[in-house]
């Protein structure tokens, strides 16, 4: 087991059986883990918007090197192994629904990344092309140096397609992977 940080096991609670970082969810009732306008069956249905975010934040607060587990605790008295095994399975396919779209959200931005790279290097050689031969006509020399600024806005585009849109895209990749493969622990409420 790795070495635990003690700032984030005073925030995060480690579970004594497994030595995971938990992240507490208190549920009235399983429903509560899901979006409450969606009528589709649990196994289908799209996670609560706030559960989704108080998810991914807790997830980013804890690094990434530390493996984590969601503890959903209910009230005492209403334990149901059924509904909480179909709860875990909508949750992991709604984390897997999420991932499929990222994924096809990631393969856009990769083609459109490679196209501002051709395009831009294109412009760059024509306007070099250009602006050898025609450096005697205004105009055209004009063009050229427009085609210049052109190619550097394309290959600009692509830099930071590559470094921030990429780079977010693949970071809530991570994180929904993260979360889906978290163990998914249900517990009842203490009385208090």
């Amino acid at each position: 087991m790795k070495r635990t940080d003690k700032f984030f096991s005073e925030i995060y609670k480690i579970d004594e059986i497994t030595s995971l970082y938990m992240i507490e969810i208190a549920l009235d009732q399983y429903s509560d883990m899901f979006n409450e306008w969606d009528p589709a069956p649990f196994k289908r249905r799209d996670i609560d918007p706030d559960l989704k975010l108080y998810l991914e934040e807790s997830s980013d607060e804890i690094p990434f090197q530390y493996p984590i587990e969601l503890c959903f605790t209910v009230p005492a008295g209403t334990r149901d192994e059924q509904v909480e095994e179909e709860s875990r399975n909508g949750l992991r396919n709604s984390f897997a629904y999420k991932m499929y779209f990222l994924k096809k959200e990631l393969r856009k931005t990769n083609a459109r990344m490679l196209q501002c790279v051709f395009i831009g290097f294109g412009f760059l050689w024509i306007g070099k092309t250009l602006s050898k031969q025609f450096e005697a006509i205004v105009l055209l020399s004009l063009m050229a140096e427009g085609l210049f600024i052109g190619g550097w806005f394309f290959l600009w585009e692509a830099v930071s397609l590559f470094f921030f849109s990429n780079r977010d895209l693949y970071h809530r990749y991570r994180t929904y992977k993260r979360l889906q493969t978290a163990p998914m622990v249900f517990r009842e409420a203490t009385p208090s």
